[in-house]
């Protein structure tokens, strides 16, 4: 879930849209972002309330319902004052509140159409980003608001990309997580220990389950892979070692958890050599229900 500021451009999309629309394109966007939590002000809704008044009777009816729906609900809306610190583009009220709530919140993303109406000086003065309704809908993960909303499809990761970047972005889906299971061929390897260690763990929240489900290599025996997760680096989570005993029997390399499953063509060797991605594809999903996954016990063995 990310805090977004929702421009009336974006707004005015959603008014008579519900399950049985035709128009399936603003169907799509509705529940996009309803994955996340819309950034207001007691200014912001004083526009907002402006501008739908101008619309006509109907439309105003409508904001005020939505108001009650959405804008005074706690877990959907988080409430900023803005009072004391106001940003100046080019003497436009509406743009400078919404820029001034972007400024406040972690991601600074704001939704509007056309994303034009925010010059460009100004979004890389404030560190800001703004997508339109094609952004919103896009579900390859090709900008960041689609990049935290789910599903993500089939993302491409390019050789030579940030490794950090990408750990952060998987961080925030694994940082809610109780319980991670980790499918990798190659896990319980040198590199594979590092990628872990580096860019897994640290997103991960203390005390969690996490099994490992993986081939045995030659970089480690049973005994020295033992130690290792009963050590120092390994104490704040709970750790459950597989060797896989055949590559045919092991599931597809993904990171599954209660929320969500994120799925890795290339594994955890996606985060590269020196802080460089390999290429691959990441998909992420919500995982709707489905429990933990189980081999067979023929199919494995338990040294932690």
């Amino acid at each position: 879930m990310i805090d977004l500021v929702v421009c009336y451009s974006i707004l005015e999309k959603c008014k008579s849209v519900d399950a049985f629309s035709g128009d399936a394109e603003s169907v799509e966007m509705i529940r996009r972002i309803r994955q996340h939590r819309m950034v207001i002000s007691e200014k912001l809704i004083e526009h907002y309330e402006e501008y739908f008044q101008k619309k006509g009777v109907e439309w105003l009816e409508w904001f005020r319902i939505l108001c009650t729906d959405i804008f005074y609900t706690k877990e959907r809306t988080v409430i900023i004052n803005t009072s004391s610190d106001k940003t100046n583009i080019n003497e436009n009220e509406y743009l400078n509140e919404l820029v001034t709530l972007c400024k406040k919140t972690e991601d600074k993303m704001i939704l509007m159409e056309s994303k034009r109406r925010i010059g460009v000086k100004y979004i890389n003065k404030f560190g800001i980003s703004v997508f339109d309704s094609a952004d919103i809908n896009d579900a390859g993960g090709n900008n960041l608001f689609s990049m935290y909303t789910l599903p993500v499809n089939g993302k491409s990761i390019s050789e030579g990309e940030d490794s950090k970047f990408v750990a952060e972005w998987l961080g925030r889906f694994l940082g809610k997580e109780e319980y991670i299971q980790i499918f990798d061929s190659y896990l319980l390897t040198k590199e594979g220990i590092d990628y872990l260690k580096k860019y897994i763990l640290k997103y991960v929240k203390a005390n969690a389950d996490i099994e490992i489900y993986s081939l045995k290599k030659e970089d480690f025996s049973e005994q020295q892979i033992k130690d290792m997760f009963e050590g120092e680096n390994f104490k704040n989570w709970k750790f459950s070692i597989y060797i896989v005993e055949n590559k045919k029997d092991l599931h597809a390399r993904s990171i599954q958890g209660s929320k969500y499953i994120i799925q890795i063509d290339r594994g955890l060797s996606v985060f590269g050599r020196a802080g460089k991605t390999f290429q691959t594809t990441v998909s992420i999903f919500e995982n709707m229900g489905v429990p933990r996954m189980a081999l067979k016990e023929t199919q494995l063995k338990q040294i932690v």
